[in-house]
């Protein structure tokens, strides 16, 4: 039908084109006015038709029944062919690939798993036989060995009355310098003591020719000596 439709069209073009030829080798003159109006309303139907069958591509449908409802049903039909047409989806069909190999390398690979099985089990009870039993014995006369306590750890000497104590001399000058070494072998020149508190004190040191103050905790200290 739609074949047949189109058929009608490309011969209608060609009839006219054929009796526009015969007007102009009869020197007739048509009205150009009329011709620019059957031109443009052509063109707006076949522009239509073109739009409904170009968004009909687009989305994976047949465009003939798409273009002949854009020409019937000029530039309403493409709009809502724009909005309510779908995306058609696409049929793969997918051959299953038949490897005549396959069974037999399955059988081949379940075979040598049972073969390495065995030989596992195999080996693990010859060296549970081979175990000696003096092995077994020693474990069952060894008496456990006395744990002896750990040491009580020395109280630190560092403390808040020990820095207190070289803060500052017997007329309440600040005293300095001295050498602060750390757990970590970090060392320290403190040129003063200035904030002692019960765990930590706030030590002014001298770093790369520059003064900074650091906190630094009475445990993670290990020496502090006067060095003047």
């Amino acid at each position: 039908m739609i074949s047949g439709f189109l058929n009608w069209l490309h011969g209608l073009c060609l009839s006219i084109g054929d009796y526009a030829m015969a007007l102009f080798y009869a020197r007739i003159v048509p009205e150009w006015r009329v011709v620019l109006v059957i031109y443009l309303i052509a063109a707006a139907l076949l522009g239509s038709a073109f739009l409904a069958a170009t968004i009909a591509e687009t989305r994976r449908h047949k465009m003939k029944l798409h273009f002949l409802l854009g020409l019937l049903i000029p530039y309403i039909y493409p709009f809502i062919l724009a909005l309510r047409l779908k995306v058609a989806r696409e049929v793969v069909e997918v051959e299953e690939e038949i490897d005549p190999l396959r069974d037999l390398s399955d059988a081949m690979t379940a075979r040598l798993k049972d073969i390495h099985a065995t030989r596992e089990r195999e080996r693990a009870e010859k060296q549970t036989v081979r175990r000696p039993a003096a092995v077994d014995d020693a474990h069952e006369t060894a008496e456990p060995a006395a744990v002896e306590p750990p040491e009580p750890a020395e109280p630190s000497i560092f403390n808040r009355r020990y820095f207190e104590e070289l803060a500052v001399d017997s007329s309440g000058a600040r005293v300095g310098p001295f050498r602060l070494t750390m757990q970590n072998g970090s060392v320290f020149t403190v040129t003063r003591i200035n904030n002692i508190q019960n765990d930590m004190a706030s030590f002014e040191v001298e770093v790369s020719g520059k003064l900074k103050n650091i906190r630094i905790k009475y445990s993670n200290v290990t020496a502090f000596v006067k060095t003047a």
